[in-house]
């Protein structure tokens, strides 16, 4: 192991080649460093940062949530020889008149970026001492995120960014590499000589599940339900092509121009659309999710949101509410088709760790129930925010629950979106996607939680003639597309790429 500096206590650290040729390279140069989950991001980090701090100076460590900036504070202190009151979390929960002797006093500063945003007045006369600035799950530096406000300011910093994934859109990349001011990309991938020996390899299955005659005959009624308000926007001389919820949405803008430009008639495509994004919901909910949690949110739906009252007052709804109150009351295999697959695929792995990842909270406390009565050691793993649909999770609930599941105590986790990124969720030997999610960075953050102590196993789950299938190869598409992007025509991944140098 090289001695990387005094403050680095790397007889902890394994040494690794690409971590090694990473992070010294990005001691010299701003750096994108993109590497599959579970490689060591936070590793290569904080070897950078020990370098360049090792003479003085301060470290500010950016992550987007509390209990990311909780992880890489007992990180850095696990790995940096410095006195424990010199790493510290600032969040904003402490008190803004406490901050600044804090921030003069530390030498790593652990924050989310809103905070170091709003408090820059505060670093005005010790700016220069930031040595460098780190900004995990990088993908997030566009638009107004305060990510791209904290890299302006301290623009004459080192700047080290990371992530899994920054997307598959080249406008996107360039503008991640813009905002953060970046010289140099290093990529990694499963395929990259320097990294695959660290990869135990994951089997992906994409598992097609029929839907059964019965919410068939709901997901039919609410399409035609659909379709007929689509027509009545359409009456406004508005073109819809694909009917897609992204596509009612951005539909907005237009509608409330007309309405700023005095077209009153414009007041009632307002309420038209309102109605069609709600019946898209649940669409989506008959479609992907399955009847527990299909009407689960439509009673949440009747009975929180005011603006579906003509929806639910239409005959159609009534007896669509009706079928699935009493399908709900059969065989889990009539009406949600893939909590019966999941608890095959379970009793297949049985002895293994597994997480099942839910796109809706709703669905993730319907199927922690269910596995909980079939025997299973299982819970649930949310955010911290309360929801109509349940308190979510304390960070000490949070935290409490992966030691449970690192340890084997708990054998299933069944987690939502914030299992996804950056928390450090223990490996698992089996990942199932309760659905498939269109985003690549998603779906790259998910497959990353298996794969990494043995040959990992993650099975997709599709319900046929859904829009499952159109995310499933959306994300395939994304991803690839998003490779080509950072190869841009390099054959060697591992190049760092000149044509990505800011103009």
């Amino acid at each position: 192991m090289p001695k990387y500096s005094e403050l680095l206590r790397d007889d902890l650290i394994e040494f690794r080649e690409y971590q090694d040729n990473i992070a010294l390279k990005s001691v010299e140069k701003n750096t994108l460093i993109v590497i599959p989950t579970a490689l060591g991001k936070t590793v290569i980090a904080v070897i950078a940062l020990s370098i360049l701090i090792q003479d003085g100076g301060k470290c500010i460590f950016l992550a987007p949530t509390r209990p990311l900036v909780h992880q890489h504070a007992a990180s850095i202190r696990k790995f940096v020889n410095l006195p424990e009151e010199e790493i510290i979390e600032v969040t904003g929960e402490i008190k803004k008149s406490l901050r600044r002797e804090l921030y003069r006093a530390a030498r790593v500063i652990v924050s989310t970026p809103q905070v170091i945003d709003n408090d820059s007045s505060l670093f005005l006369d010790i700016k220069n001492e930031v040595k460098v600035v780190i900004f995990d799950e990088a993908h997030r530096a566009i638009g107004n995120y305060s990510y791209v406000e904290v890299a302006n300011f301290f623009s004459e910093s080192r700047i080290i960014a990371t992530t899994a994934s920054p997307g598959g859109d080249r406008e996107k990349i360039d503008q991640i590499i813009k905002n953060l001011r970046i010289t140099d990309l290093e990529i990694r991938d499963e395929n990259s000589p320097d990294v695959v020996s660290y990869i135990k390899g994951i089997d992906i299955e994409q598992v097609k599940i029929p839907t059964p005659p019965g919410p068939t005959e709901i997901i039919e009624q609410l399409r035609e339900m659909l379709g007929e308000i689509i027509k009545k926007l359409e009456s406004f001389s508005l073109t819809i092509q694909g009917r897609s919820r992204k596509e009612l949405i951005a539909l907005g803008d237009y509608i409330f121009s007309q309405i700023k430009r005095g077209n009153k008639y414009f007041y009632s495509a307002v309420r038209i659309r309102t109605q069609a994004i709600l019946i898209d919901y649940l669409l989506e909910f008959a479609e992907t999710q399955g009847v527990l949690p299909f009407y689960s949110y439509l009673q949440e739906m009747k009975r929180e949101n005011s603006k579906a009252k003509q929806i639910f007052a239409d005959s159609r709804m009534v007896a669509i509410e009706k079928k699935a109150e009493k399908l709900s009351t059969e065989p889990l295999n009539l009406h949600t088709p893939k909590i019966t697959k999941i608890i095959e695929i379970l009793k297949e792995r049985s002895n293994e760790k597994a997480i099942v990842f839910c796109h809706y909270r709703i669905t993730a406390n319907i199927l922690t129930e269910i596995l909980k009565n079939e025997g299973y050691s299982c819970e649930k793993f949310i955010g911290q925010s309360s929801r109509k649909d349940g308190k979510g999770m304390t960070q000490k609930e949070q935290t409490s629950t992966l030691q449970l599941f690192r340890e084997g105590i708990i054998k299933v986790l069944v987690a939502t979106q914030v299992g996804e990124e950056g928390l450090d969720v223990p490996a698992a030997d089996t990942v199932i996607f309760y659905e498939p999610v269109a985003s690549e960075v998603r779906s790259i953050q998910r497959r990353g939680r298996t794969g990494r102590f043995g040959k990992g196993k993650v099975y997709i789950l599709t319900m046929e003639n859904s829009r499952d299938l159109s995310y499933y190869y959306s994300a395939g598409r994304k991803e690839k597309k998003m490779k080509n992007i950072l190869r841009d025509g390099n054959k060697n991944v591992q190049t760092t790429f000149d044509s990505f140098r800011p103009t």
